[in-house]
Protein backbone atom coordinates (compact mmCIF):
# COMPACT_ATOMS: atom_id res chain seq x y z
CA UNK A 1 0.00 0.00 0.00
CA UNK A 2 1.37 3.73 -0.93
CA UNK A 3 1.69 5.73 2.23
CA UNK A 4 2.58 9.81 2.69
CA UNK A 5 5.68 8.30 3.33
CA UNK A 6 6.85 6.76 0.07
CA UNK A 7 5.77 10.10 -1.92
CA UNK A 8 7.92 12.30 0.79
CA UNK A 9 10.51 9.66 0.32
CA UNK A 10 10.13 9.92 -3.51
CA UNK A 11 9.74 13.55 -3.65
CA UNK A 12 13.03 13.67 -1.82
CA UNK A 13 14.90 11.05 -4.16
CA UNK A 14 13.97 12.86 -7.25
CA UNK A 15 14.74 16.36 -5.87
CA UNK A 16 18.23 14.64 -5.46
CA UNK A 17 18.50 11.73 -7.65
CA UNK A 18 20.84 10.77 -5.14
CA UNK A 19 19.88 7.36 -2.53
CA UNK A 20 22.85 8.17 -0.05
CA UNK A 21 22.26 12.04 -0.13
CA UNK A 22 18.39 11.64 -0.01
CA UNK A 23 18.34 9.42 2.80
CA UNK A 24 20.69 12.05 4.36
CA UNK A 25 17.86 14.43 3.91
CA UNK A 26 15.37 12.24 5.34
CA UNK A 27 17.27 11.27 8.29
CA UNK A 28 16.93 7.53 7.34
CA UNK A 29 19.12 4.99 6.28
CA UNK A 30 19.83 4.61 2.84
CA UNK A 31 18.76 0.65 2.84
CA UNK A 32 15.76 1.90 4.30
CA UNK A 33 14.96 4.89 1.49
CA UNK A 34 16.41 1.71 -1.19
CA UNK A 35 13.64 -0.52 -0.49
CA UNK A 36 10.80 1.62 0.04
CA UNK A 37 11.13 2.94 -3.43
CA UNK A 38 11.54 -0.32 -4.31
CA UNK A 39 8.02 -1.20 -2.55
CA UNK A 40 6.64 1.92 -4.62
CA UNK A 41 7.60 1.18 -7.62
CA UNK A 42 6.36 -2.51 -7.09
CA UNK A 43 3.04 -1.33 -5.24
CA UNK A 44 2.41 1.12 -8.83
CA UNK A 45 4.10 -1.79 -11.12
CA UNK A 46 6.18 1.08 -13.14
CA UNK A 47 9.49 1.94 -13.03
CA UNK A 48 10.38 5.18 -11.48
CA UNK A 49 14.10 5.38 -11.97
CA UNK A 50 16.44 4.62 -14.37
CA UNK A 51 19.70 3.19 -12.44
CA UNK A 52 23.12 3.41 -13.61
CA UNK A 53 25.00 2.24 -10.94
CA UNK A 54 24.94 4.91 -8.16
CA UNK A 55 23.51 7.35 -11.02
CA UNK A 56 19.49 8.29 -11.09
CA UNK A 57 17.33 9.64 -13.53
CA UNK A 58 13.49 9.79 -13.69
CA UNK A 59 11.32 7.77 -16.11
CA UNK A 60 8.73 9.24 -18.19
CA UNK A 61 6.59 7.48 -15.28
CA UNK A 62 8.76 9.32 -12.73
CA UNK A 63 8.64 12.59 -14.08
CA UNK A 64 4.76 12.19 -13.97
CA UNK A 65 4.48 10.81 -10.90
CA UNK A 66 6.22 13.57 -9.31
CA UNK A 67 3.92 16.15 -9.78
CA UNK A 68 0.82 13.76 -8.43
CA UNK A 69 2.97 12.88 -5.36
CA UNK A 70 3.10 16.77 -4.59
CA UNK A 71 -0.83 17.25 -5.10
CA UNK A 72 -1.34 13.91 -2.76
CA UNK A 73 1.02 15.32 -0.19
CA UNK A 74 -0.88 19.03 -0.35
CA UNK A 75 -4.33 17.17 0.19
CA UNK A 76 -3.47 15.20 2.65
CA UNK A 77 -1.78 18.53 4.45
CA UNK A 78 -4.64 20.47 3.97
CA UNK A 79 -6.87 17.68 5.29
CA UNK A 80 -4.57 17.01 8.33
CA UNK A 81 -4.83 20.99 8.95
CA UNK A 82 -8.58 20.86 8.85
CA UNK A 83 -8.64 18.33 10.84
CA UNK A 84 -6.22 19.84 13.46
CA UNK A 85 -8.48 23.28 13.43
CA UNK A 86 -11.69 21.18 13.65
CA UNK A 87 -10.13 19.56 16.96
CA UNK A 88 -9.17 22.66 18.06
CA UNK A 89 -12.73 24.33 17.44
CA UNK A 90 -11.13 26.61 14.84
CA UNK A 91 -13.32 24.91 11.47
CA UNK A 92 -16.13 22.62 11.02
CA UNK A 93 -19.70 23.38 11.58
CA UNK A 94 -21.75 23.95 14.46
CA UNK A 95 -25.86 23.67 14.81
CA UNK A 96 -27.20 26.21 16.77
CA UNK A 97 -30.74 26.34 18.18
CA UNK A 98 -32.04 29.83 19.69
CA UNK A 99 -34.81 31.50 20.71
CA UNK A 100 -36.60 34.24 18.29
CA UNK A 101 -35.55 37.34 20.44
CA UNK A 102 -32.53 36.17 20.17
CA UNK A 103 -31.92 36.51 16.25
CA UNK A 104 -32.54 40.12 17.13
CA UNK A 105 -29.24 40.87 18.75
CA UNK A 106 -27.40 37.74 19.80
CA UNK A 107 -27.26 35.80 17.05
CA UNK A 108 -26.03 38.55 14.81
CA UNK A 109 -23.02 39.23 17.43
CA UNK A 110 -22.26 35.90 17.74
CA UNK A 111 -21.71 35.53 13.66
CA UNK A 112 -20.13 38.78 13.36
CA UNK A 113 -17.01 37.62 15.92
CA UNK A 114 -17.18 33.93 14.15
CA UNK A 115 -16.51 35.39 11.19
CA UNK A 116 -14.31 37.27 12.15
CA UNK A 117 -12.21 35.48 14.60
CA UNK A 118 -12.87 32.11 13.12
CA UNK A 119 -14.02 32.11 9.37
CA UNK A 120 -13.93 28.45 8.72
CA UNK A 121 -16.69 27.66 11.13
CA UNK A 122 -19.71 27.05 9.04
CA UNK A 123 -22.77 28.09 11.38
CA UNK A 124 -26.28 26.53 10.75
CA UNK A 125 -28.84 28.00 12.79
CA UNK A 126 -32.42 26.76 13.83
CA UNK A 127 -34.93 28.87 15.53
CA UNK A 128 -37.20 27.41 18.17
CA UNK A 129 -38.46 27.74 21.33
CA UNK A 130 -36.89 26.02 24.95
CA UNK A 131 -38.39 22.87 25.14
CA UNK A 132 -37.68 22.07 21.08
CA UNK A 133 -34.07 23.15 21.22
CA UNK A 134 -33.56 20.37 24.43
CA UNK A 135 -35.20 18.16 22.92
CA UNK A 136 -33.06 19.14 19.70
CA UNK A 137 -30.33 18.45 22.17
CA UNK A 138 -31.31 15.17 23.64
CA UNK A 139 -32.21 13.95 19.81
CA UNK A 140 -28.28 15.22 18.42
CA UNK A 141 -30.61 17.36 16.12
CA UNK A 142 -28.26 20.58 17.12
CA UNK A 143 -25.12 20.76 18.98
CA UNK A 144 -25.33 24.09 21.24
CA UNK A 145 -29.25 26.00 22.25
CA UNK A 146 -29.56 29.19 23.25
CA UNK A 147 -32.42 29.92 24.92
CA UNK A 148 -34.35 31.45 28.17
CA UNK A 149 -34.17 28.57 30.38
CA UNK A 150 -33.13 27.65 33.57
CA UNK A 151 -29.91 25.57 34.17
CA UNK A 152 -30.77 21.75 34.91
CA UNK A 153 -28.26 18.42 35.57
CA UNK A 154 -29.49 17.10 32.70
CA UNK A 155 -27.44 19.64 30.11
CA UNK A 156 -23.78 21.69 30.53
CA UNK A 157 -24.49 25.47 30.22
CA UNK A 158 -23.45 29.15 30.17
CA UNK A 159 -25.11 31.94 31.21
CA UNK A 160 -25.25 34.82 28.90
CA UNK A 161 -25.20 38.51 29.89
CA UNK A 162 -28.68 39.51 31.35
CA UNK A 163 -30.60 42.52 29.28
CA UNK A 164 -33.11 44.47 31.17
CA UNK A 165 -37.44 43.77 30.09
CA UNK A 166 -39.41 46.51 28.30
CA UNK A 167 -43.20 47.12 28.06
CA UNK A 168 -44.65 47.01 24.73
CA UNK A 169 -48.17 48.70 24.52
CA UNK A 170 -50.10 49.93 21.42
CA UNK A 171 -49.55 53.44 20.84
CA UNK A 172 -52.61 54.53 21.45
CA UNK A 173 -52.93 53.20 24.82
CA UNK A 174 -53.18 55.51 27.57
CA UNK A 175 -49.99 54.37 28.86
CA UNK A 176 -48.38 55.25 26.24
CA UNK A 177 -47.43 58.91 26.52
CA UNK A 178 -45.67 57.60 30.04
CA UNK A 179 -41.75 57.74 30.04
CA UNK A 180 -41.88 54.53 32.11
CA UNK A 181 -44.62 52.46 33.36
CA UNK A 182 -44.88 50.51 36.39
CA UNK A 183 -45.93 47.06 36.63
CA UNK A 184 -48.91 48.21 38.64
CA UNK A 185 -50.02 50.36 35.84
CA UNK A 186 -50.82 47.06 33.64
CA UNK A 187 -52.88 44.79 36.43
CA UNK A 188 -56.01 45.08 34.07
CA UNK A 189 -53.89 44.28 30.54
CA UNK A 190 -54.28 41.26 28.86
CA UNK A 191 -50.40 39.56 28.66
CA UNK A 192 -49.23 38.42 25.53
CA UNK A 193 -46.51 36.29 26.46
CA UNK A 194 -44.04 33.55 25.65
CA UNK A 195 -45.63 30.12 25.83
CA UNK A 196 -44.14 28.23 28.76
CA UNK A 197 -42.57 25.36 25.85
CA UNK A 198 -41.62 29.01 24.18
CA UNK A 199 -39.38 30.48 26.69
CA UNK A 200 -39.81 29.23 30.13
CA UNK A 201 -37.61 31.60 32.22
CA UNK A 202 -39.03 34.77 30.38
CA UNK A 203 -42.72 33.54 31.17
CA UNK A 204 -41.78 32.73 35.07
CA UNK A 205 -39.71 36.35 35.76
CA UNK A 206 -42.94 38.17 34.10
CA UNK A 207 -45.37 35.72 36.38
CA UNK A 208 -43.10 36.67 39.67
CA UNK A 209 -42.84 40.22 38.63
CA UNK A 210 -46.60 40.52 38.52
CA UNK A 211 -47.06 38.65 41.78
CA UNK A 212 -44.24 41.05 43.63
CA UNK A 213 -46.40 43.95 42.39
CA UNK A 214 -49.68 42.08 43.98
CA UNK A 215 -52.11 40.82 40.82
CA UNK A 216 -51.67 37.79 38.27
CA UNK A 217 -52.79 38.77 34.84
CA UNK A 218 -56.90 38.00 34.70
CA UNK A 219 -55.87 36.83 30.75
CA UNK A 220 -53.07 36.04 29.03
CA UNK A 221 -52.48 35.25 25.15
CA UNK A 222 -49.88 33.05 24.59
CA UNK A 223 -47.41 33.47 21.63
CA UNK A 224 -44.56 31.53 20.28
CA UNK A 225 -42.43 34.52 19.09
CA UNK A 226 -41.39 38.22 19.85
CA UNK A 227 -42.74 39.23 16.09
CA UNK A 228 -46.15 37.82 17.02
CA UNK A 229 -46.16 39.64 20.51
CA UNK A 230 -45.58 43.07 18.13
CA UNK A 231 -48.33 42.16 15.84
CA UNK A 232 -51.12 41.59 18.34
CA UNK A 233 -49.89 44.67 20.45
CA UNK A 234 -49.83 46.88 17.41
CA UNK A 235 -53.80 46.33 17.23
CA UNK A 236 -54.41 46.63 20.46
CA UNK A 237 -54.88 43.34 21.48
CA UNK A 238 -53.17 43.05 24.73
CA UNK A 239 -49.24 44.24 25.66
CA UNK A 240 -46.10 42.49 26.11
CA UNK A 241 -42.70 42.64 28.47
CA UNK A 242 -39.95 41.42 26.02
CA UNK A 243 -36.35 41.67 26.25
CA UNK A 244 -34.85 45.26 25.75
CA UNK A 245 -33.52 44.17 22.05
CA UNK A 246 -37.10 44.20 21.01
CA UNK A 247 -36.34 48.07 20.01
CA UNK A 248 -34.31 46.13 16.93
CA UNK A 249 -37.76 45.47 15.64
CA UNK A 250 -39.38 48.63 14.79
CA UNK A 251 -43.65 47.95 14.35
CA UNK A 252 -45.78 50.41 13.65
CA UNK A 253 -48.52 50.97 16.15
CA UNK A 254 -46.78 50.09 18.84
CA UNK A 255 -44.26 52.10 21.58
CA UNK A 256 -41.96 50.36 23.89
CA UNK A 257 -41.47 51.95 27.87
CA UNK A 258 -39.13 50.31 30.30
CA UNK A 259 -40.66 49.38 33.34
CA UNK A 260 -40.12 51.76 36.16
CA UNK A 261 -38.37 50.51 39.61
CA UNK A 262 -38.17 46.59 38.15
CA UNK A 263 -35.94 44.10 38.36
CA UNK A 264 -37.15 42.00 35.30
CA UNK A 265 -34.64 41.09 33.34
CA UNK A 266 -34.12 38.72 30.53
CA UNK A 267 -31.18 36.01 30.41
CA UNK A 268 -30.16 33.65 27.80
CA UNK A 269 -28.72 30.63 29.03
CA UNK A 270 -26.37 28.41 26.29
CA UNK A 271 -27.02 25.04 26.61
CA UNK A 272 -25.30 21.67 25.13
CA UNK A 273 -25.04 17.86 26.06
CA UNK A 274 -22.22 17.56 28.72
CA UNK A 275 -21.70 13.18 26.65
CA UNK A 276 -20.69 14.78 22.73
CA UNK A 277 -19.67 18.69 23.27
CA UNK A 278 -18.52 20.18 20.36
CA UNK A 279 -15.09 21.52 20.05
CA UNK A 280 -16.58 24.89 19.22
CA UNK A 281 -18.71 25.66 21.63
CA UNK A 282 -15.80 27.80 23.61
CA UNK A 283 -15.61 29.40 20.87
CA UNK A 284 -18.51 30.56 20.49
CA UNK A 285 -18.45 31.40 24.46
CA UNK A 286 -15.70 33.68 23.84
CA UNK A 287 -17.77 35.64 21.18
CA UNK A 288 -20.61 36.12 23.17
CA UNK A 289 -18.69 37.25 26.33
Amino acid sequence: MVENRHLRYFLEVAKTLHMTRAAEGLHIAQPALTQNMHQLEAELGVRLFDREGRRLSLTAAGLVFVEEARKSLRTFEGAQLAAQRAARGEGGEIAIGFQSTAGLAVIPKLLKELGNRYPEIKVVLKEMGSSAQKNALRQAEIDVGILYSLPDREFAHHMLVPESLVVAIPEVHALAARESISMQDLRDEIFVLPALESAELLRESVMAECADAGFKPYRIQDITTAQTALGLVSVGFGISILPASIRFLERPGVVIRPIRNSRLQAQLTLMWSPTHPSPIIPKLKECLD
